[in-house]
C-alpha cells in the first residue's frame, strides 16, 4: 500500500507549481491530451497523486516523462489548476529526488542559491582551465597563492561529482520505475530491441511531440520550423552535434582548423541548430505565447542562455580562426566559451537538462 504524505503538496509547490489543489478531478486535462493512452493516463493521474501525497507513485511513474508540456491541458482547465505546469514541476521534483546530493533541490527551490552555485562553479572551472595551461602569466601568478594541485583536484572533483550523480540518478529512476512495472522475462531481448528502435525513432523524428501541437490553436497555422517540437529537436541535436565535435577534437588532440574538416562541418551545423532553437525558446518565453512558456524558472532561463552563448561564442571563435585574428578579446571569448560549455556538462545531472536521459529511459520502459 502506498504511503500517503500530506506534506508533499506543499513541497511540490516549492518547485513553482500552480495551485493544482484547485483541481476537482473532472478529467478534462486527460481528455484533451494528445498523448494519453490506455496504459499512460495523464495528467489527471499525476494531479491526484500530488493532491493525495503519493510520493512513491510519482517517482515511480514513467508517465511523468511521457508529457512534452504542450500546455493544452492548462489552457482548457475549467479550474485553472495548471495541470501542464504541474507535470513540468513534477519532473523537476523527480530530478531533485533522484539526485542524492541535495544540490538539485537547492537549485530548483532558490534562485539566489542557483546563481551562487553557477558563479562558484564558473570560478572553479576557470581556475581548472589555468591548470591545463600552467605556463601562462595569469596561471603563474595564481599558483603563487593557490597550489596547482588544489585547483586541478577541484576541477576533476567537479566532473567526477557530475558523473557519479548522473549514474546514481539513472539507477534510482530505473529502480523506481521497475518497482512499479516489473520486467516480464518472456521475449525480453526481442521486446528490448523493439523498444530501443521506437525510442531512436522518437529522438530522430519527434513523432510523439509533433502530436502535441497538431490541434493547438496557437501552432496549427504556423510552419513546422517554428513549432515547439522542432525547437526542441534543434536544441537536442545541436548539443549532441557539438558534443561529438568536441569529442573528436579531444581524441585527435588538435582542434580542427580546416574549414572542410568533418568535425568542423559537424560543429558548424550543430551550432546553427542550437543557436536557432535556443533563440526561439527564449523568444517564446519572453512573449509568453502559451502558459507552458510563461511558467519558466530562472534555472530554465540560465540553461537556455548558456546554450545560446555557447553557440554564439563558438561562431565568434570560428570566425577569428578563419581570419587568423590574434586579438586579446578572442582569448576572453574563448575562456567564456569553454567555461559555459563545461558548466553545461557539469550541471547536467543537477538541472532540467537531466530529462535528456530520463525521458528516453521512460519511453523505453513504456514501449517495453
Amino acid at each position: 500500500m502506498a504511503l500517503i504524505q500530506p506534506e508533499l503538496t506543499e513541497d511540490i509547490k516549492k518547485y513553482r507549481a500552480f495551485d493544482f489543489s484547485a483541481c476537482y478531478n473532472c478529467g478534462n486535462c486527460t481528455a484533451v491530451c494528445q498523448l494519453t493512452e490506455k496504459n499512460a493516463n495523464f495528467p489527471r493521474m499525476m494531479v491526484r497523486y500530488s493532491m493525495l501525497g503519493l510520493k512513491e507513485e510519482i517517482l515511480s511513474s514513467q508517465e511523468l516523462w511521457l508529457c512534452y508540456s504542450c500546455g493544452d491541458c492548462s489552457d482548457t482547465c475549467p479550474r485553472e489548476a495548471g495541470p501542464g505546469a504541474l507535470m513540468a514541476n513534477l519532473r523537476r521534483y523527480a530530478i531533485a529526488n533522484y539526485e542524492k546530493t541535495g544540490l538539485t533541490k537547492l537549485i530548483f527551490k532558490s534562485n539566489p542559491a542557483f546563481i551562487a552555485v553557477t558563479l562558484l562553479l564558473a570560478v572553479v572551472l576557470a581556475f581548472f582551465l589555468l591548470t591545463i595551461k600552467p605556463d601562462t602569466e595569469v596561471a603563474r601568478w595564481l599558483f603563487q597563492y593557490v597550489p596547482y594541485e588544489v585547483l586541478h583536484s577541484f576541477g576533476i572533483g567537479a566532473f567526477a561529482l557530475m558523473g557519479i550523480s548522473a549514474l546514481v540518478g539513472v539507477a534510482m529512476m530505473w529502480k523506481q520505475i521497475t518497482k512499479k512495472k516489473p520486467l516480464a522475462k518472456e521475449n525480453l531481448l526481442k521486446r528490448a530491441f523493439e523498444a530501443a528502435k521506437k525510442v531512436a525513432q522518437e529522438l530522430a523524428t519527434m513523432k510523439r511531440y509533433r502530436n502535441c501541437d497538431s490541434d493547438s490553436s496557437v501552432w496549427n497555422k504556423k510552419g513546422w520550423y517554428v513549432r515547439p517540437w522542432f525547437v526542441h529537436w534543434t536544441i537536442m541535436w545541436g548539443f549532441i552535434g557539438l558534443l561529438i565535435t568536441t569529442s573528436l577534437d579531444f581524441m585527435l588532440k588538435d582542434p580542427a582548423t580546416a574549414i572542410w574538416w568533418p568535425s568542423r562541418i559537424i560543429g558548424t551545423l550543430a551550432g546553427m541548430l542550437m543557436v536557432y532553437g535556443s533563440s526561439l525558446a527564449m523568444y517564446y518565453r519572453i512573449k509568453k505565447v502559451t502558459k507552458t512558456y510563461a511558467n519558466t524558472l530562472l534555472a530554465d532561463w540560465m540553461f537556455l542562455g548558456f546554450l545560446w552563448l555557447a553557440g554564439v561564442t563558438g561562431f565568434w571563435l570560428e570566425i577569428a580562426v578563419a581570419f587568423d585574428a590574434h586579438l586579446f578579446i578572442n582569448h576572453i571569448v574563448l575562456m567564456i566559451h569553454i567555461i559555459i560549455s563545461m558548466e553545461l556538462v557539469v550541471l547536467f545531472a543537477f538541472s532540467k537538462f537531466a530529462h535528456a536521459v530520463y525521458r528516453p529511459l521512460a519511453l523505453f520502459m513504456h514501449y517495453l
